[in-house]
């Protein structure tokens, strides 16, 4: 099954190799004029950055820079050199590699204690959001693997290489802000601090390499990037957007919420989330390793202002953190089986049709599924085990010397 998963994948990335789309343009983009020494605050000028991937590229693919970190620059170095059509092969080539290493691996590191059924693996890896980035070239399977090597060296009692893979998810996509919170909650000092010394090593790097005003251009462009009416696009899997579909009116962008409750559109989504810190932080105190890193990779999902389709691989993590353990008990499959429905239920045939009024509840299948995967995490650290007492206490959360 994994063999056959892997044969599908390649030949969606020689499908994918020769096409101009937004997602790895701006990665290019961005990566030539950092070598160039042209990176400067008009890349967050979406009208300017969009002309420049156009000349680039030759073609006519709209794509933006922000709200992404001037760090994410780094991203395509290795490749920038390379005209765009054998760059963006290279890059899904390589994006591919590392996500199956690092699913093989959590898959091996989760067989130890109970295998993990080769269909599961096999779904893992053809899941809807692994396409997409496939077909866009995107970024998120790289973060994914390098959010699951963070766990895996976690686990494995590996603080300071857990701490490098997360500072660089950091620095170039901002992912993983969660995991920093639990690392400082549970005084995981040595991974914290390698993590942070990672982004501030990146960052002095763009710092020395850019225009230092970028920084401010980047504050400035996120800021208003989340307060943009686009943001209630169905298209975006986010507690925030979910909250604006139903509440705020745009001529535009949701001509028809089912309510008018603005006012409570950003505070609301924002107490859920950080009541679901708070939780987890409470409730990860004497609790399995695994299941903590579980809930962390799923709020580090859900914290972010902007999901889209790409970005939901991740999931696959906690997934296979999870799968060790039996506190699901006889109900694990099922709430499996509704997980994977709404993981791999084509958004086609949700967010694009349902749109309008409470309708739109329908609409977010990816982001139920990341508070499924939370909530499921939370009950595995709460929950009694009747797993063996040398398998319950593997990968607790006793700080690493």
């Amino acid at each position: 099954m994994y063999a056959l998963a892997l044969a599908i994948l390649l030949g969606y990335v020689v499908f994918s190799a020769t096409r101009v789309t937004h997602g790895f343009v701006a990665y290019y983009a961005a990566s030539r004029l950092l070598t160039a020494g042209q990176l400067g605050p008009t890349i967050y000028n979406d009208d300017w950055f969009q002309r420049f991937v156009q000349e680039l590229t030759g073609s006519e693919v709209l794509e933006i820079f922000g709200p992404n970190p001037p760090t994410m620059s780094l991203m395509a170095v290795p490749v920038a050199w390379l005209d765009h059509t054998a760059a963006r092969s290279v890059w899904l080539v390589a994006s591919l590699a590392a996500f199956m290493v690092s699913i093989a691996m959590m898959g091996r590191a989760a067989g130890q204690s109970q295998v993990v059924p080769p269909v599961l693996l096999a779904l893992v890896l053809l899941n809807s959001a692994v396409f997409a980035n496939l077909r866009t070239g995107q970024a998120y399977l790289f973060v994914s693997a390098l959010l699951a090597a963070t766990c895996l060296s976690l686990v494995r009692g590996r603080a300071s290489l857990a701490g490098i893979f997360l500072g660089v998810a950091l620095a170039l996509k901002s992912s993983g802000v969660a995991l920093i919170v639990m690392l400082a909650a549970q005084r995981r000092w040595r991974t914290l601090g390698v993590a942070l010394l990672v982004v501030c090593g990146a960052a002095l790097l763009v710092w020395l390499s850019a225009d230092p005003q970028t920084w401010v251009a980047y504050a400035d462009y996120v800021q208003a990037f989340v307060a943009r009416p686009s943001s209630s696009a169905t298209a975006y899997q986010t507690t925030l957007g979910f909250a604006r579909r139903l509440c705020v009116a745009d001529a535009v962008w949701n001509p028809s919420p089912a309510a008018n409750c603005a006012s409570l559109a950003m505070a609301v989504p924002a107490l859920i989330l950080a009541s679901a810190v708070g939780v987890t932080i409470l409730v990860a105190r004497d609790a399995s390793m695994r299941h903590w890193l579980a809930a962390a990779v799923c709020l580090s999902e859900l914290t972010l202002p902007v999901a889209a389709e790409p970005h939901f691989v991740s999931l696959v993590i906690p997934i296979l953190l999870l799968w060790p353990f039996n506190e699901l008990g006889r109900r694990r499959l099922a709430f499996l089986a509704l997980v994977a429905v709404l993981l791999w239920i084509p958004l086609d045939w949700t967010a694009h049709v349902f749109t309008s009024g409470w309708t739109a509840l329908a609409a977010y299948p990816r982001l139920y599924a990341a508070w499924l995967l939370w909530a499921a995490a939370v009950f595995a650290m709460i929950a009694p085990t009747e797993q063996p007492e040398a398998l319950r206490h593997q990968g607790t959360s006793a700080p690493v010397p």
